[in-house]
């Protein structure tokens, strides 16, 4: 005899784990009322208190549209508009991705399933529907949906998060400057796009005493929110160094002003990350240019007679390989009517949807052709059209100086 009652027991279905859904709200559509109050009974005995009822689809729509619902139980065949019409216009509104729907209809045929789901239904259940199936299927979507809004939720809250820190990020950018000198009238403009929220590129002007003028663009070696880190902080190191009383010393041979920048990112860099850059500093009375190219792509020189050159030398190693490393400063003049670019390779490999690149050698014709008209707008427009709606593959910075007659 216990042998049997053992062996009954165990053949008794065995209850679920209690999931609270009590935050859920439900509607139940059937154009039979006894249909929709035991419906509604079963959802109450699960914790669902609130719950809607309509008699046929466009009864559903008008619900709908009036609140949001986290379920509904939907019937197939019904007057004025059924089942289908409405999972329908829920599929073309882009509702059932966030709404799901769990068919309760007394159709058998397999086809009539199939339809079901590939319009967004959740499940289907097959009346006279079983109660436990019942609860299983109704706790399963709503858990789902549950995660779902969570993952929502957590997915907006990081894209916020993302906004701020770009737009702080680009607040790091300084506006564009000009300067009346011995030298003429300096104007600087500055460009920073990060191909996501957050990029690792970095533009910067700033002046250092009476005499000198400063610019640096840098090319962290990743994209995304570590490579924002770094930026910030290679930002922050060399406007550090800007703040020092022998900071006119010190930027006066780039050279010395990058090796401590250095030496600070490669002490602790477990992440390998690296950053290509150029500083230049200009003495606004002499002309000279003092510059230093650490792995970065050559700036271009547009000279007053409409050449273009590159300046090629003064090459490093990238800021934070290795500590150490040994940098050297290059010199060349700048004088009225000439102007210096400087980019990081978001330009030069701007990729149209034929995978060439917008190149350097269209940059030096640019330019040649700009002159004193140049502008980094005018020169970003020409990257965005050759890569003709393509996304940018990668963050786009540039710092354009010119030496213009006094005006």
């Amino acid at each position: 005899m216990e042998t049997e009652r053992s062996a009954e027991a165990a053949r008794e279905p065995r209850p679920m784990p209690a999931i609270d859904v009590s935050w859920a709200s439900a509607l139940v559509v059937d154009d039979v009322e006894e249909n929709r109050d035991l419906l509604v009974r079963r959802l109450r005995r699960l914790g669902i208190t609130d719950v809607g009822q309509a008699a046929n689809g466009r009864e559903a729509l008008e619900r709908l549209g009036e609140r949001n619902f986290d379920l509904v139980l939907l019937d197939i065949m019904m007057p004025e508009m059924n089942g289908y019409e409405v999972l329908d216009v829920l599929r073309r509104d882009g509702r059932t991705h966030d709404l799901p729907v769990l068919v309760i209809s007394a159709l058998s045929e397999i086809d009539a399933v199939a339809r079901c789901i590939e319009q967004g239904a959740e499940d289907f259940i097959f009346k006279p529907f079983n109660p436990t199936i019942l609860r299983a299927r109704v706790l399963a979507s709503l858990e789902k949906k549950h995660l779902r809004d969570a993952w929502r939720r957590e997915l907006e809250r990081k894209r916020a998060e993302l906004n701020e820190a770009r737009n702080l990020q680009l607040a790091l950018a300084p506006p564009p400057a000009e300067r009346s000198t011995p030298l003429g009238r300096i104007a600087i403009e500055v460009v920073l796009e990060p191909a996501r929220e957050v990029g690792g590129d970095l533009v910067d002007h700033f002046e250092i005493g009476e005499r000198l003028q400063a610019a640096l663009v840098g090319d962290v070696s990743d994209k995304g929110a570590g490579a924002a880190l770094v930026m910030a902080r290679t930002h922050a190191q060399f406007r550090a160094l800007a703040a020092r009383p022998d900071a006119e010393a010190l930027f006066a041979d780039p050279a010395r002003a990058v090796s401590a920048v250095n030496e600070a990112l490669a002490a602790n860099n477990p992440s390998c990350m690296f950053v290509t850059l150029f500083l230049g500093v200009l003495d606004v009375v002499t002309g000279q240019l003092a510059y230093v190219r650490c792995g970065h792509v050559p700036p271009w020189i547009r000279r007053a007679d409409g050449g273009v050159e590159r300046l090629e030398a003064a090459a490093g190693l990238p800021l934070g390989v290795m500590e150490g490393a040994p940098y050297r400063s290059g010199r060349t003049a700048l004088a009225m009517g000439e102007t210096l670019l400087v980019v990081t390779d978001g330009v030069t490999e701007g990729a149209a949807p034929d995978k060439s690149l917008f190149g350097e050698a269209r940059i030096g014709d640019w330019l040649a052709a700009a002159g004193q008209a140049a502008s980094l707008d005018a020169l970003v427009a020409q990257v965005r059209t050759h890569e003709a709606g393509e996304p940018a593959s990668d963050d786009v910075a540039a710092v354009l100086l010119k030496i213009q007659a006094a005006g």
